[in-house]
């Protein structure tokens, strides 16, 4: 019994997965407006109907592929980070290099960023407005972020809307620098980001 409601569960999974990597390989060859959910359904073999059991209509993919991109590429920066510890010795030497590697995956893969435009989505957010949990890689950011000396003091909320914001303006500025060369290209934009963060922290 418990193996069999595994299988569905793992089936089920497997359905919601297809739907979003085809939905974003759509948007990456498309743009997400002139991808529709038949595009979408076509693309990953399933019904019309199969999609409406994972997703209210198109918009709760693009929030789901917002996040599941965001969550990678965090994931990745934090374990690019852990693997040059020994050099990361201040938290803010830290928080530059996750944001800088975050930038440099960006500037190597446009496509992704022009999905994601200015959107990057912290991880649990939902679960950290609703009820104080955090999911599990945020748990190990806020965790890194509390034990700093420049975070003393703050609160877990405070700390969480700090790096939110400090991380959402350096994603806005990449979008503009690496795409439009606005204000500056992103070479000459990193040094005046970094300065802000360590100011702010």
């Amino acid at each position: 019994m418990q193996q069999a409601m595994s299988t569905v569960e793992g089936k089920k999974q497997e359905k919601r997965r297809a739907l979003l990597d085809a939905a974003y390989e759509l948007f990456l060859e498309r743009g997400t407006s002139k991808t529709s959910v038949e595009d979408i359904t076509s693309r990953a073999k399933v019904g019309k109907g199969t999609f409406y059991l994972y997703f209210a209509d198109k918009g709760s993919v693009t929030q789901a592929l917002l996040a599941r991109v965001s969550y990678q590429l965090l994931d990745n920066a934090c374990a690019a980070a852990e693997q040059h510890a020994a050099e990361l010795t201040s938290f803010p030497d830290q928080m530059i290099f996750v944001i800088d590697h975050i930038i440099e995956a960006l500037r190597a893969d446009t496509l992704m960023l022009r999905f994601l435009e200015r959107s990057f989505v912290w991880p649990g957010l939902d679960q950290i407005e609703a009820s104080g949990e955090a999911e599990p890689l945020m748990r190990k950011v806020l965790q890194t972020v509390m034990c700093s000396p420049e975070m003393a003091g703050r609160t877990e909320r405070e700390i969480y809307q700090r790096i939110t914001a400090l991380g959402s303006m350096c994603i806005s500025v990449c979008y503009t620098s690496v795409l439009e060369g606005k204000p500056d290209n992103i070479d000459n934009m990193k040094p005046i980001l970094y300065d802000i963060i360590r100011r702010a922290l």
